[in-house]
């Protein structure tokens, strides 16, 4: 997620456009006096909307994906990849080729080996311009990657080669440095050609229409229903290390209703509103972790009004940041003062963390003088005399917590009348994929450590980029950080830099926080391996303490 989370994601405050958005909560378990009763119940805030590769776009699809299925590495808890599939890499070339050996033996839940060609198939169909996948820019780097999703050249033309049955041959158009990270995320995950074939469109969209190579199956899900659950996959390559024997989860959308069956040991995991942070902060069990997302505003720049820039950057300047996050959010989350996170990347001469640097005045502070100045001189600019704007958003609790301060900030500092849409998430994915939209509160999460995960998502090609920002300087300075510069670290750091503040000078989104969690975890689950990056949690050798 990343607009993707996988993941790579665009979320919704509490959910995620993938590549994004809704944080895996981590695994934690009632007490049990046998070794057999290895359980978690757990929950989402919303529920699984596909697990096709190709069709992901959301962090709850993407994080159940991840717990089902297994790619060539994963992330560590440093963000950085370990082997998963993969037991061998050799990088030739001046980092343009990738030959990876597979571990044999490994089997998908439909008993047919985990090949080689399982990946060359997956990645030539997400590409293929009839998947319609938002998630294509991801494999620019590989060799026809961009043709091929334009539909210029054909599928099979995809720089990626089966070198017989465990070994993958990738050709990259351009070097990254951080292509292992990435190639651990679910969008790149294999998929098994005869499930696809049998299933056809309806592959990915239930329990039975999906087959799985990971440490666990997915049982009791529809494709539309609130509970499903997580059982050991006996298939699994590394089963003897999984010692859970499920996990059920269920869709709760009211934070309160989730706090209430924790505390009443019907859940073994909750992540807390402000609210419940405050109450807890003495607790031994409470754990604050990163989020890996960043909280924005975005705008449809096809609409009229929400294309002007200087109507974008006074209601930026008309929001005070420190009061969303210390008094609405209050769950440790902190002010966004461009469109990264901390701890992406450090400057490489003198140490100082990207968000450092990428900031530019008077874009994403609180100024609401001169936000009103601004205002006035949009609506001259507009002819009008007052604007009223829709701010579409999810519905659950935080979400709508959230664009109620916006709106009353805008209301009291500019005189905006601003009218809040609270929608469920795949209304409202649907409707900002379409376009049908002024303002949008929504959030990116990240799959890997790299201000590219954020700031990809707002050149003009990305399928990711819903409100149709279009900068050509902005794309020549990604370009060049994904291009001639990607291997020297100095000029793709000047270049990523250049990218976020022509983006903030332009208002293109409107970062608002960066997201943290407070989660209480029951003490008994121990085994669970947090990222420090964006606070996911790794089950796979998880277990319950007697």
């Amino acid at each position: 997620m990343s607009l993707l989370d996988r993941k790579k994601a665009l979320a919704v405050c509490g959910g995620i456009i993938l590549i994004g958005g809704i944080f895996a909560v981590t695994a934690h378990s009632k007490s049990t006096k046998t070794a057999t009763a290895q359980h978690l119940n757990l929950y989402e805030t919303a529920t699984i909307a596909s697990l096709d590769t190709a069709k992901i776009t959301d962090s709850v699809s993407s994080n159940t994906l991840s717990q089902v299925g297994e790619g060539l590495y994963r992330l560590d808890a440093n963000s950085q990849a370990e082997n998963a599939l993969a037991t061998k890499t050799t990088v030739t070339n001046d980092g343009h080729t990738y030959t990876i050996k597979l571990k044999p033996n490994t089997k998908w839940s439909n008993g047919q080996p985990v090949t080689a060609q399982d990946f060359v198939y997956s990645w030539e169909r997400m590409l293929n311009p009839k998947s319609k996948s938002e998630f294509t820019y991801q494999f620019a780097n590989i060799k026809n990657a961009t043709a091929i999703a334009a539909g210029k050249k054909a599928p099979s033309t995809l720089g990626v080669k089966a070198v017989g049955k465990y070994q993958l041959k990738i050709t990259l158009s351009k070097p990254a440095s951080y292509f292992k990270r990435m190639l651990a995320s679910t969008t790149y995950y294999p998929l098994n050609k005869a499930a696809v074939e049998k299933y056809g469109n309806q592959y990915g969209s239930s329990a039975k229409t999906t087959v799985y190579n990971g440490p666990f199956v997915l049982k009791n899900w529809t494709g539309t229903n609130d509970n499903w659950k997580l059982v050991k996959n006996p298939a699994y390559s590394a089963a003897k290390t999984v010692k859970l024997s499920s996990i059920n989860y269920q869709v709760i959308k009211a934070s309160s209703t989730a706090y209430n069956l924790y505390q009443s040991k019907k859940l073994d995991t909750v992540t807390l509103n402000g609210e419940e942070t405050t109450q807890n902060k003495n607790n031994q069990d409470l754990k604050s972790l990163a989020a890996g997302r960043i909280g924005f505003m975005q705008y449809n720049e096809k609409n009229r009004l929400t294309a002007n820039a200087t109507l974008r950057r006074a209601i930026s300047l008309a929001i005070n940041r420190q009061q969303l996050t210390s008094k609405v959010l209050k769950d440790g989350s902190k002010p966004a003062k461009t469109f990264a996170i901390h701890n992406m990347l450090k400057n490489p001469k003198t140490g100082a963390d990207f968000t450092t640097n990428a900031q530019v005045a008077n874009t994403a502070d609180y100024n609401p003088t001169l936000a009103k100045q601004l205002y006035q001189k949009a609506l001259k600019q507009l002819g009008k005399h007052h604007v009223t704007l829709t701010l579409t958003c999810q519905d659950d609790d935080t979400t709508k917590n959230l664009a109620e301060f916006i709106q009353s900030s805008l209301t009291s500092k500019l005189g905006l009348k601003v009218t809040v849409q609270a929608l469920p998430f795949q209304t409202m994915l649907g409707n900002i994929s379409k376009g049908n939209f002024e303002m949008n509160l929504t959030g990116w999460s990240m799959d890997y450590a790299d201000p590219i995960q954020s700031l990809q998502i707002l050149t003009s090609t990305n399928n990711s980029n819903m409100g149709h920002y279009n900068s050509r300087t902005y794309d020549q300075a990604i370009q060049h950080a994904e291009g001639t510069d990607a291997l020297n670290k100095s000029a793709r750091y000047q270049d990523l830099i250049k990218a976020a503040k022509t983006a903030m000078t332009d208002q293109a989104v409107t970062p608002l926080y960066e997201a943290h969690t407070s989660t209480l975890v029951n003490p008994k689950v121990k085994g669970v391996i947090y990222n420090k990056f964006n606070g996911s949690a790794d089950y796979r050798q998880a277990y319950v303490a007697n």
